[in-house]
């Protein structure tokens, strides 16, 4: 039996062919460059994030800060955790400033932990501060003061179990202040 070789040229062409029909959205060639379809050009884009009642809980939360002189970083991370699986966002601090990262979830009877990490993975020592969980959901925040500029990681996990016989993931988001 003959086999049949496809030179890199046919090979795009034919992924090409394929885009154009419909039949593959999104594909990248052998020079990485993305290759998509004329479908996924005309999709409208979304210009802001949809706001989440997580997102609400942590801006709340994050404006008692303002009180105090922080100023709300103008991004958050939403995302979906589980008991005892925590998310990392990598952050650049800076030595001199104060910052305070509030986690928050609509999920009643849940319990989030905020943990602030050096570059090493050890703890930075700091505040911690931990709302009753309620039928408005649960928030926690920690404070930080760096005393080294660099690179920081802040952990965000969920450590017990919500409410619900079955171990839901939380939706949760993260803001952060600094002054």
């Amino acid at each position: 039996m003959r086999t049949m070789t496809i030179k890199r040229k046919e090979r795009l062409v034919l992924v090409l062919l394929l885009c154009c029909l419909g039949m593959i959205q999104n594909v990248r060639s052998s020079s990485g460059s993305a290759v998509t379809s004329s479908a996924q050009k005309t999709a409208p884009k979304v210009m802001e994030p949809i706001p989440t009642e997580s997102r609400r809980l942590a801006l709340e939360t994050a404006g008692a800060f303002e009180n105090d002189g922080f100023r709300i970083r103008d991004v958050d991370w939403s995302g979906i955790i589980s008991k005892g699986v925590p998310v990392f966002l990598q952050v650049t601090l800076f030595a001199g400033e104060d910052y305070w990262f509030v986690a928050a979830s609509p999920t009643s009877g849940a319990d989030l932990r905020v943990t602030v990490y050096d570059a090493s993975g050890k703890p930075v020592k700091g505040e911690l501060w931990h709302s009753a969980a309620n039928a408005q959901g649960t928030r926690s925040a920690a404070g930080v003061a760096p005393t080294q500029s660099g690179k920081y990681f802040v952990g965000v996990e969920g450590t017990k179990k919500t409410d619900n016989p079955i171990a839901q993931p939380l939706d949760f988001s993260l803001v952060y202040c600094y002054k």
